[in-house]
C-alpha cells in the first residue's frame, strides 16, 4: 500500500471498479503518486520499475506486447465489472462480428 501507485481517477468507471476491488479486501484506496486513466501511460510507468498499477487480467493476455509486466495475480472478491461492445455507426459489421455479438448476448443471458 505504500509504494509508488500510478491509478485511474477514483470517479472514473475503472477506478470506481478498483476503489470497490480495495475496499472489499478491507483496504482504502491507495494514495496514488500519477493519477491517469489512459492504460498505456500506466504500463509505461510500470516499465520505468517504479510503479505498481491495476490492471484487467485481458490486457495482459499479449505477452509480446506488455512482456516487461510481470503480474501480481490476486483473487478481489468482488464481481467482474460492465463490459461493452462499441461500433462504428457509418460501418456495417463483418459476419463474424456479428457472430461475435450474438454470442456474446447469449452468453451473457445466461
Amino acid at each position: 500500500m505504500n509504494e509508488a501507485w500510478a491509478l485511474p481517477p477514483p470517479d472514473s468507471l475503472v477506478g470506481s471498479f478498483v476503489t470497490e476491488a480495495f475496499r472489499a479486501s478491507g483496504l482504502e484506496f491507495p494514495t496514488a503518486t500519477v493519477v491517469t486513466f489512459p492504460f498505456a501511460v500506466r504500463t509505461t510507468l510500470v516499465a520505468a520499475g517504479r510503479f505498481l498499477t491495476v490492471l484487467p487480467q485481458s490486457l495482459l493476455t499479449l505477452p509480446a506486447k506488455h512482456s516487461f509486466i510481470k503480474p501480481l495475480r490476486v483473487a478481489l472478491p468482488i464481481e467482474s465489472g460492465p463490459i461493452g461492445i462499441f461500433t462504428v455507426e457509418t460501418r456495417s459489421l463483418s459476419s463474424a462480428a456479428q457472430m461475435f455479438i450474438e454470442h456474446a448476448r447469449e452468453i451473457a443471458k445466461a
